[in-house]
């Protein structure tokens, strides 16, 4: 009887001692950063953008906009900060329809350089999202990403 009582011990320590974070709750730990995003004069539309470090080395990133039309909204990451302004450095996909929301995976820049989740988190930058692709002039919502968001 003790040695069944030892290897059931033995047995149930080793479960235990093997789980990792991973198996405890069915999902890995993630690096995740959210930027909020203001409305531009007087657009009344706010928002925020999401990034979420990704298992392959890529980034995928989550905008998320609310009091909208029914447009299809362009969206970029551009280079400086949203006060300086700069041109594309990241053409994101655009928000449409009424669901107010899009999703892009992002590996590189436009211009096909790498870029890793570390480096965005520390980018020199800012996000747009512009009313519409007759209307690119028109920008509804802005925010500072990465070094410029401090």
């Amino acid at each position: 009887m003790k040695k069944y009582y030892f290897l059931f011990l033995l047995s149930f320590s080793l479960v235990i001692s093997s789980c990792s974070k991973e198996d405890s709750d069915g999902n890995p730990s993630t690096s995740v950063k959210v930027f909020t995003l203001k409305p531009v004069s007087n657009s009344q539309i706010s928002g925020k953008v999401t990034f979420t470090k990704n298992e392959d080395g890529s980034t995928t990133v989550l905008l998320e906009i609310n009091n909208s039309s029914t447009d299809i909204h362009p969206a970029f990451i551009n280079y400086n900060s949203a006060e300086t302004g700069g041109s594309v450095a990241i053409t994101l996909e655009p928000i449409e329809c009424e669901c107010e929301s899009s999703t892009t995976i992002i590996t590189t820049l436009d211009d096909g350089t790498p870029i890793t989740y570390e480096q965005l988190m520390e980018f020199d930058g800012h996000l747009t999202i512009h009313q519409n692709g007759e209307h690119m002039e028109i920008i509804l919502v802005k925010g500072n990403i990465g070094s410029n968001a401090g």
